[in-house]
Protein backbone atom coordinates (compact mmCIF):
# COMPACT_ATOMS: atom_id res chain seq x y z
CA UNK A 1 0.00 0.00 0.00
CA UNK A 2 1.60 3.01 -1.06
CA UNK A 3 2.36 5.94 1.82
CA UNK A 4 -0.76 8.53 0.03
CA UNK A 5 -3.28 5.69 0.81
CA UNK A 6 -2.04 5.08 4.52
CA UNK A 7 -1.98 8.93 5.14
CA UNK A 8 -5.49 9.31 4.18
CA UNK A 9 -6.66 6.16 6.41
CA UNK A 10 -4.59 7.89 9.79
CA UNK A 11 -6.24 10.82 9.01
CA UNK A 12 -9.61 8.89 9.66
CA UNK A 13 -11.80 9.48 13.47
CA UNK A 14 -9.63 9.47 16.60
CA UNK A 15 -12.83 7.12 17.67
CA UNK A 16 -12.60 5.13 15.37
CA UNK A 17 -8.96 4.38 15.02
CA UNK A 18 -8.69 3.86 18.80
CA UNK A 19 -11.70 1.20 18.27
CA UNK A 20 -9.47 -0.50 15.41
CA UNK A 21 -6.26 -0.54 17.87
CA UNK A 22 -8.29 -2.24 20.97
CA UNK A 23 -9.77 -4.77 18.60
CA UNK A 24 -6.80 -6.26 17.30
CA UNK A 25 -3.77 -5.11 19.08
CA UNK A 26 -1.49 -7.78 18.46
CA UNK A 27 -1.79 -6.50 14.62
CA UNK A 28 -1.23 -2.99 15.77
CA UNK A 29 2.35 -4.79 17.29
CA UNK A 30 3.20 -6.51 14.56
CA UNK A 31 4.60 -3.65 12.07
CA UNK A 32 6.07 -0.42 14.16
CA UNK A 33 6.34 2.14 11.42
CA UNK A 34 9.30 4.51 12.17
CA UNK A 35 10.13 8.13 11.06
CA UNK A 36 12.57 10.99 11.55
CA UNK A 37 10.78 14.23 13.76
CA UNK A 38 11.37 17.54 13.08
CA UNK A 39 10.25 19.47 15.56
CA UNK A 40 9.91 23.17 16.25
CA UNK A 41 7.41 24.82 19.11
CA UNK A 42 7.37 28.67 20.02
CA UNK A 43 8.87 29.45 23.37
CA UNK A 44 7.01 28.23 26.22
CA UNK A 45 5.80 25.06 24.74
CA UNK A 46 6.98 21.07 25.51
CA UNK A 47 10.51 20.39 24.10
CA UNK A 48 11.31 17.50 21.73
CA UNK A 49 11.54 15.16 24.49
CA UNK A 50 8.24 15.79 25.52
CA UNK A 51 6.45 15.57 22.45
CA UNK A 52 8.26 12.47 21.89
CA UNK A 53 7.23 10.95 25.00
CA UNK A 54 3.70 11.76 24.78
CA UNK A 55 4.08 9.51 21.47
CA UNK A 56 5.67 6.97 22.84
CA UNK A 57 3.68 6.85 25.77
CA UNK A 58 0.67 5.74 23.53
CA UNK A 59 2.48 3.53 21.29
CA UNK A 60 4.38 1.66 23.66
CA UNK A 61 7.74 1.79 21.49
CA UNK A 62 9.60 4.83 19.95
CA UNK A 63 8.69 5.20 16.50
CA UNK A 64 11.19 7.52 16.05
CA UNK A 65 14.31 6.91 14.39
CA UNK A 66 16.85 9.05 12.97
CA UNK A 67 18.15 7.13 9.72
CA UNK A 68 14.36 6.11 9.10
CA UNK A 69 13.42 6.65 5.61
CA UNK A 70 10.15 8.98 6.15
CA UNK A 71 9.98 12.33 8.36
CA UNK A 72 6.92 13.36 10.30
CA UNK A 73 7.33 17.64 10.77
CA UNK A 74 5.92 19.15 13.64
CA UNK A 75 5.26 22.65 14.12
CA UNK A 76 3.46 25.21 16.86
CA UNK A 77 3.39 28.64 15.86
CA UNK A 78 1.83 31.70 16.85
CA UNK A 79 -1.11 32.75 15.05
CA UNK A 80 -2.04 36.26 16.07
CA UNK A 81 -3.24 35.42 19.91
CA UNK A 82 -3.62 32.17 19.73
CA UNK A 83 -1.35 28.86 18.36
CA UNK A 84 -1.62 26.70 15.29
CA UNK A 85 -0.19 22.97 15.00
CA UNK A 86 0.70 21.30 11.97
CA UNK A 87 2.11 17.61 11.38
CA UNK A 88 2.98 17.21 7.80
CA UNK A 89 4.65 13.82 6.53
CA UNK A 90 7.07 13.52 3.60
CA UNK A 91 8.18 10.01 2.36
CA UNK A 92 12.67 8.86 1.65
CA UNK A 93 12.41 11.40 -1.32
CA UNK A 94 11.37 14.58 -0.01
CA UNK A 95 7.86 14.28 -0.95
CA UNK A 96 4.53 15.68 0.72
CA UNK A 97 2.41 12.90 1.68
CA UNK A 98 -0.25 14.43 3.93
CA UNK A 99 -0.64 16.74 6.87
CA UNK A 100 -3.66 17.42 9.63
CA UNK A 101 -3.33 21.58 10.89
CA UNK A 102 -4.39 21.51 14.68
CA UNK A 103 -5.65 25.01 15.65
CA UNK A 104 -5.75 25.68 19.76
CA UNK A 105 -9.01 27.19 21.26
CA UNK A 106 -7.54 27.63 24.55
CA UNK A 107 -3.62 29.12 24.06
CA UNK A 108 -2.20 26.63 26.03
CA UNK A 109 0.33 25.02 24.40
CA UNK A 110 1.06 22.07 26.41
CA UNK A 111 -2.49 20.63 26.00
CA UNK A 112 -2.06 21.14 22.12
CA UNK A 113 0.95 19.79 21.87
CA UNK A 114 -0.46 16.86 23.91
CA UNK A 115 -3.33 16.51 21.39
CA UNK A 116 -1.08 16.80 18.54
CA UNK A 117 1.25 14.15 20.30
CA UNK A 118 -1.88 11.91 20.81
CA UNK A 119 -3.17 12.20 17.20
CA UNK A 120 -0.36 11.19 15.56
CA UNK A 121 0.75 7.97 17.75
CA UNK A 122 -3.12 7.35 16.85
CA UNK A 123 -2.00 7.72 13.14
CA UNK A 124 0.87 5.72 13.34
CA UNK A 125 -1.11 2.95 15.05
CA UNK A 126 -3.34 2.65 12.29
CA UNK A 127 -0.77 2.82 9.52
CA UNK A 128 0.96 -0.28 12.03
CA UNK A 129 -1.95 -1.70 12.19
CA UNK A 130 -2.60 -1.64 7.80
CA UNK A 131 0.20 -2.75 6.74
CA UNK A 132 0.02 -5.80 8.85
CA UNK A 133 -3.03 -6.60 7.72
CA UNK A 134 -2.77 -9.82 4.89
CA UNK A 135 -4.73 -8.38 1.42
CA UNK A 136 -7.59 -10.27 0.61
CA UNK A 137 -7.04 -13.41 -2.07
CA UNK A 138 -9.95 -11.66 -4.57
CA UNK A 139 -11.55 -8.36 -4.84
CA UNK A 140 -15.19 -8.22 -3.81
CA UNK A 141 -17.49 -5.57 -4.38
CA UNK A 142 -17.37 -4.18 -0.63
CA UNK A 143 -13.77 -3.93 -1.51
CA UNK A 144 -14.52 -1.95 -4.58
CA UNK A 145 -16.75 0.33 -3.18
CA UNK A 146 -15.94 4.06 -2.25
CA UNK A 147 -13.82 4.88 0.93
CA UNK A 148 -15.47 6.30 3.67
CA UNK A 149 -14.87 10.11 4.21
CA UNK A 150 -12.27 10.89 6.18
CA UNK A 151 -13.45 13.17 9.48
CA UNK A 152 -9.82 15.15 10.71
CA UNK A 153 -9.56 15.07 14.59
CA UNK A 154 -9.83 18.59 16.32
CA UNK A 155 -7.25 18.93 19.68
CA UNK A 156 -10.29 19.32 21.73
CA UNK A 157 -12.12 15.94 20.30
CA UNK A 158 -8.25 14.55 21.02
CA UNK A 159 -7.85 15.55 23.82
CA UNK A 160 -11.00 14.25 25.75
CA UNK A 161 -10.20 10.54 24.17
CA UNK A 162 -9.36 8.84 28.01
CA UNK A 163 -5.80 8.32 28.03
CA UNK A 164 -4.00 5.31 29.17
CA UNK A 165 0.14 4.01 30.73
CA UNK A 166 1.62 1.52 29.11
CA UNK A 167 3.97 -1.34 31.79
CA UNK A 168 7.16 -1.87 30.22
CA UNK A 169 9.03 -4.40 31.98
CA UNK A 170 6.72 -4.27 35.23
CA UNK A 171 7.13 -0.15 35.48
CA UNK A 172 3.90 2.01 34.88
CA UNK A 173 4.76 4.71 32.49
CA UNK A 174 2.63 7.83 31.87
CA UNK A 175 1.80 8.57 28.58
CA UNK A 176 1.96 12.60 29.04
CA UNK A 177 4.98 14.27 29.95
CA UNK A 178 5.08 17.62 32.03
CA UNK A 179 6.35 21.11 30.14
CA UNK A 180 9.58 22.33 32.01
CA UNK A 181 9.37 26.21 32.44
CA UNK A 182 11.13 29.15 30.13
CA UNK A 183 13.09 31.51 31.24
CA UNK A 184 12.90 35.25 30.52
CA UNK A 185 15.71 38.07 31.02
CA UNK A 186 15.27 41.32 30.04
CA UNK A 187 15.18 45.22 31.25
CA UNK A 188 12.18 47.98 31.18
CA UNK A 189 11.73 51.50 31.98
CA UNK A 190 8.67 53.06 33.48
CA UNK A 191 7.35 56.48 35.28
CA UNK A 192 6.61 56.44 39.12
CA UNK A 193 3.79 58.38 40.50
CA UNK A 194 3.74 59.17 44.23
CA UNK A 195 7.16 57.76 44.34
CA UNK A 196 8.48 60.83 44.50
CA UNK A 197 7.82 64.32 45.03
CA UNK A 198 7.30 64.54 41.09
CA UNK A 199 6.68 62.32 38.82
CA UNK A 200 10.15 60.13 38.07
CA UNK A 201 11.38 58.08 35.49
CA UNK A 202 12.78 54.45 36.66
CA UNK A 203 14.35 51.63 35.73
CA UNK A 204 14.66 48.15 36.29
CA UNK A 205 16.24 44.54 35.25
CA UNK A 206 14.54 41.57 35.79
CA UNK A 207 14.44 37.80 35.19
CA UNK A 208 11.62 35.29 35.38
CA UNK A 209 10.19 32.05 35.45
CA UNK A 210 7.25 30.55 33.88
CA UNK A 211 5.64 27.88 33.34
CA UNK A 212 2.18 27.32 31.55
CA UNK A 213 -0.30 29.61 33.29
CA UNK A 214 2.52 31.02 36.49
CA UNK A 215 5.55 32.93 36.69
CA UNK A 216 7.92 33.88 39.05
CA UNK A 217 9.94 37.12 38.89
CA UNK A 218 13.00 38.83 40.53
CA UNK A 219 14.00 42.51 39.82
CA UNK A 220 16.16 45.00 40.73
CA UNK A 221 14.68 48.97 40.07
CA UNK A 222 16.48 52.17 39.76
CA UNK A 223 14.70 55.80 40.05
CA UNK A 224 16.48 58.80 38.59
CA UNK A 225 17.07 61.64 40.94
CA UNK A 226 14.20 64.07 41.48
CA UNK A 227 14.88 67.70 42.91
CA UNK A 228 12.18 69.66 44.41
CA UNK A 229 13.06 73.29 46.24
CA UNK A 230 11.22 75.47 48.16
CA UNK A 231 10.98 79.43 47.86
CA UNK A 232 14.26 80.44 49.32
CA UNK A 233 15.89 78.00 47.35
CA UNK A 234 16.78 75.47 49.76
CA UNK A 235 15.84 71.95 48.42
CA UNK A 236 16.84 68.61 48.59
CA UNK A 237 16.98 65.72 45.83
CA UNK A 238 15.75 61.93 46.31
CA UNK A 239 16.89 58.63 44.72
CA UNK A 240 15.39 55.09 45.57
CA UNK A 241 16.90 52.27 45.29
CA UNK A 242 14.85 48.55 45.37
CA UNK A 243 14.45 44.89 45.13
CA UNK A 244 11.04 43.16 44.34
CA UNK A 245 9.68 39.81 44.02
CA UNK A 246 5.95 39.03 41.99
CA UNK A 247 4.70 36.02 41.62
CA UNK A 248 2.02 35.95 38.31
CA UNK A 249 -1.05 33.88 37.49
CA UNK A 250 -0.79 33.83 33.04
CA UNK A 251 -3.57 33.56 30.66
CA UNK A 252 -1.49 34.19 27.95
CA UNK A 253 -1.14 37.07 27.06
CA UNK A 254 -2.51 38.90 29.78
CA UNK A 255 -0.48 37.98 33.52
CA UNK A 256 -1.69 39.57 36.89
CA UNK A 257 0.16 39.87 40.07
CA UNK A 258 1.34 40.42 43.65
CA UNK A 259 4.18 42.28 44.17
CA UNK A 260 6.50 43.27 46.94
CA UNK A 261 9.22 46.03 47.14
CA UNK A 262 12.03 46.50 49.66
CA UNK A 263 15.13 48.85 49.11
CA UNK A 264 16.47 52.25 50.84
CA UNK A 265 15.41 56.22 49.62
CA UNK A 266 18.58 58.17 49.21
CA UNK A 267 18.12 61.76 50.43
CA UNK A 268 20.62 64.88 49.58
CA UNK A 269 19.89 68.23 50.92
CA UNK A 270 20.48 71.11 48.69
CA UNK A 271 21.01 74.71 49.12
CA UNK A 272 21.20 74.71 53.13
CA UNK A 273 23.38 75.62 55.58
CA UNK A 274 24.54 72.33 56.34
CA UNK A 275 23.50 69.42 53.68
CA UNK A 276 23.34 66.10 54.61
CA UNK A 277 22.66 62.75 53.18
CA UNK A 278 20.53 60.62 55.03
CA UNK A 279 18.90 57.13 54.23
CA UNK A 280 15.94 55.38 54.88
CA UNK A 281 13.67 51.99 54.30
CA UNK A 282 11.22 51.95 51.58
CA UNK A 283 8.49 48.52 51.76
CA UNK A 284 5.96 48.38 49.17
CA UNK A 285 3.71 45.87 48.22
CA UNK A 286 0.49 45.66 45.74
CA UNK A 287 -0.74 44.18 42.54
CA UNK A 288 0.48 44.22 38.75
CA UNK A 289 -1.38 43.56 35.48
CA UNK A 290 0.47 43.11 32.54
CA UNK A 291 0.37 42.01 28.63
CA UNK A 292 2.88 40.88 26.54
CA UNK A 293 3.39 39.73 23.38
CA UNK A 294 6.05 37.49 21.54
CA UNK A 295 8.35 39.25 18.37
CA UNK A 296 9.58 35.63 16.78
CA UNK A 297 10.53 32.87 18.45
CA UNK A 298 12.53 34.00 21.74
CA UNK A 299 11.65 38.09 21.45
CA UNK A 300 8.92 39.08 24.40
CA UNK A 301 7.95 42.94 24.85
CA UNK A 302 4.87 44.03 27.20
CA UNK A 303 3.66 46.77 29.34
CA UNK A 304 2.39 47.17 32.77
CA UNK A 305 0.91 49.06 35.07
CA UNK A 306 1.63 48.67 39.04
CA UNK A 307 -0.49 50.05 41.84
CA UNK A 308 1.42 50.01 45.10
CA UNK A 309 0.90 51.29 48.49
CA UNK A 310 3.63 52.02 50.68
CA UNK A 311 4.20 50.05 53.94
CA UNK A 312 6.41 52.61 55.53
CA UNK A 313 6.38 56.12 55.41
CA UNK A 314 9.46 58.89 55.87
CA UNK A 315 9.18 62.73 56.65
CA UNK A 316 12.15 64.62 54.88
CA UNK A 317 13.11 67.92 56.94
CA UNK A 318 15.39 70.85 56.16
CA UNK A 319 16.61 73.14 58.61
CA UNK A 320 14.16 70.72 60.93
CA UNK A 321 11.19 71.80 59.14
CA UNK A 322 9.66 68.84 57.67
CA UNK A 323 9.17 69.94 53.90
CA UNK A 324 7.88 66.32 52.40
CA UNK A 325 5.87 63.48 53.46
CA UNK A 326 6.22 60.19 51.42
CA UNK A 327 2.54 59.00 49.99
CA UNK A 328 0.43 55.98 51.00
CA UNK A 329 -0.19 55.15 47.44
CA UNK A 330 2.23 55.18 43.96
CA UNK A 331 1.69 54.06 40.63
CA UNK A 332 4.08 53.00 38.15
CA UNK A 333 3.72 52.85 34.21
CA UNK A 334 5.97 50.77 32.53
CA UNK A 335 7.40 48.73 29.18
CA UNK A 336 9.74 46.35 29.03
CA UNK A 337 11.56 43.98 26.52
CA UNK A 338 13.09 40.50 26.94
CA UNK A 339 14.58 36.98 25.77
CA UNK A 340 13.32 34.22 26.64
CA UNK A 341 14.90 30.47 27.09
CA UNK A 342 13.37 27.14 27.06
Amino acid sequence: MDLARKWRLACASALGIALIAASNPSAARATEVAAQVDYIAVPGCPDTDAFQAVVTGRLGYNPFRANASERVIVRIEAARRALEGRIEWRDAAGGWIGEQAFPSRTGDCGELARAMGFALALQIQLMATTAAEPRPAAPTAAANAAPPPTVAPSPTDVATVPTTATRQGGTTKPDVATPGPSILVGAGGAVGLGVASSAVPLGRLFGAVEWSHLAVELAAEVSAPSTTRQIDGAGFSQQQFLASLAGCGVLTPLRACLIAKVGEIRVVGQGVEFPATSYGLVAQAGLRLAVTHMLGSRLQIGAHADGLALITQGVVTLDSMPVWTTPRLAGLFGAEIGVRFQ
